[in-house]
């Protein structure tokens, strides 16, 4: 299926360039097999693309990569051996008691991927030399807590966490005072912010940030808003915080302040919300909105979800909540819903959180056909692949590609076993976009072409940013959406997010997880400033120096 020698090899060893501008080691012609390193690919979503920008009249306007603040991302030591198998079962009976508990659609879907894996790791092996990631620059693992990121002198921990409650925010313990909230800002390059409460369900207009430092007494500033970044350069923001710590020698609970601080890519909007995906977060006969705050005139060419699945390597890890759903169907109707009405080119006649899927649906135009699409990464069960499926096509599309993340080592070997029951190596990205007519299969789709790409995993829940792909698979021709805003040649929202990325929007209550300085980001400019700023210091004490000396001499008789 795949041609011997029809990839590209990046010409880049395992060491990083200091500005590389691809993330991608490798890819064939056909654009069907990758190579990706995740760091590299977040790091980079951070600065706008030349596919991004749509060009104007005045060239002068064209976002400039010296706007571009230099940044590295903080990451887990590269796996160098596979995963070894104790999990899986050890004699043949027991492989054949848990195969039978697996459904056959699940088991054909493995079927049909595996040999296919296999030839696409097969393809990089030959067309690539050296390493199958970039040199990292790592943190240690000492810390357990997300928060304790910002005292001196104690290290960052970005590997597996405790187990949290289920009413976690996921930002550690750290509480969130919901009666300290945003609502002015004062243009400068430091921007303090504070303000009445705010409340997901009133229209409050966006919170637009100052380029450079913008501060905040509280998250709870940050929380249940649109907050943008309208500026072609990166903003900061900083933001207090309640970690709450037991006393164990008092029995008590005592409340340590400190800050947070983010790195907010240009054009970028976030939205930090608990989505209403669980069965407590509905209620009968009440009108819902699948995004609270976010108007539901907002749509985009490309809406990306990565839900909090339920399955049984996260219930025993507890690395991150999941929420509980009713048989699967809620969760596909909040997935489906929000593709209805923040999709451009789907259904718009419909009341949210009913069960009709024949909605009326107007006629999309033809640059709306070619431009929108749905994608929704799923875990391996067959349950997952259906959701994902009915939601989709629920929303008045079909499903068009998978891409499927082969999780390897820097050796490229899968880092669990391909045909193992329990664990596979690999994780899978559902596509769809508006069918067109005439092409539709059984399953009311086209024919999906699969896509592989390969990368060396990260830190526990970090995807791939797959910005640099999506542009290069469906937005290379550069031509401008209509619905796109401002200097981007195509709008896209990411539902669930765990990162910003420079011109998408972003909601969830993760969304700055990995764009904290606390989730890795660090700024690679900040010695180069410091010793500069050393060296202008030198010369200013000679020059002074110098003068003092020469007035000296002057005034002897």
């Amino acid at each position: 299926m795949f041609p011997k020698n029809s990839g590209i090899a990046k010409p880049q060893d395992s060491q990083q360039p200091a500005m590389t501008r691809s993330s991608i080691l490798y890819q064939n012609s056909q654009n069907t097999v990758f190579l990706l390193d995740i760091p590299t690919s977040i790091a980079l979503a951070q600065e706008f693309s030349p596919i991004q920008q749509e060009p104007p009249a005045d060239s002068s306007k064209l976002i400039s990569s010296t706007h571009v603040c230099a940044r590295h991302l903080l990451s887990s030591t590269p796996l160098r051996a596979p995963y070894p198998g104790s999990i899986e079962p050890k004699t043949d009976a027991a492989r054949a008691k848990v195969i039978q508990r697996i459904p056959v659609s699940e088991r054909e879907i493995h079927d049909a991927i595996s040999p296919l894996v296999v030839e696409a790791l097969h393809e990089i092996r030959v067309g690539l030399s050296g390493e199958w990631c970039f040199e990292r620059r790592t943190v240690a693992h000492d810390s357990e807590r997300d928060c304790t990121a910002h005292r001196p002198g104690r290290n960052v921990s970005l590997g597996k966490r405790r187990r949290k409650s289920k009413e976690s925010s996921g930002n550690g313990d750290c509480r969130f005072p919901v009666e300290d909230s945003t609502d002015s800002t004062v243009p400068g390059k430091t921007t303090k912010l504070q303000g009445a409460p705010r409340s997901p369900e009133l229209d409050n207009p966006p919170l637009v940030l100052s380029p450079g430092l913008n501060l905040f007494d509280s998250m709870s500033g940050l929380c249940d808003v649109v907050v943008r970044n309208t500026s072609s350069d990166h903003a900061t923001v900083r933001a207090g915080c309640v970690l709450e710590r037991h006393h164990d020698l008092t029995e008590t609970m005592c409340a340590e302040h400190h800050n947070h601080t983010y790195y907010i890519p240009p054009l970028s909007s976030f939205l930090l919300c608990k989505l209403p995906i669980s069965q407590s977060a509905t209620k009968p006969n009440r009108y819902i909105d699948p995004i609270p705050g976010l108007p539901q005139d907002r749509r985009f060419d490309l809406i990306l979800l990565d839900p909090p699945w339920v399955n049984r390597s996260v219930r025993r890890s507890g690395h991150y909540h999941t929420q509980h759903y009713l048989e699967g169907d809620l969760l596909m109707q909040r997935i489906r819903d929000i593709l209805r009405v923040h999709l451009q080119d789907s259904h718009r006649d419909f009341h949210c959180g009913t069960s009709d899927d024949r909605a009326s649906v107007p006629e999309p135009t033809k640059k709306q056909t070619q431009s929108s699409i749905a994608a929704i990464w799923i875990t391996n069960s067959a349950k997952a692949r259906k959701i994902a499926y009915d939601a989709i096509q629920g929303a008045g599309l079909s499903v068009c590609e998978e891409w499927i993340w082969i999780k390897t080592t820097t050796n490229g070997d899968p880092i669990t076993p391909l045909d193992g029951l329990w664990r596979k190596p690999y994780e899978v990205l559902v596509i769809g976009r508006r069918q067109q007519a005439g092409s539709l299969d059984k399953r009311g789709g086209g024919i999906v072409t699969r896509r592989f790409i390969a990368a060396v995993p990260d830190v526990h829940s970090r995807k791939p940013n797959l910005k640099e792909i999506f542009e290069k698979i469906f937005f290379a021709d550069g031509s401008p959406s209509p619905q796109s805003e401002g200097r981007t040649a195509y709008s896209a929202l990411e539902v669930f997010a765990r990162n910003l990325t420079a011109g998408w929007w972003a909601c969830g209550d993760e969304a700055l997880k990995f764009n904290s300085e606390n989730g890795g980001f660090k700024e690679m400019i900040q010695a180069w400033v410091d010793l500069n700023w050393f060296i202008m210091y030198i010369y200013i004490l000679r020059f002074t120096f110098c003068h003092l000396c020469y007035t000296y001499d002057n005034i002897q008789p």
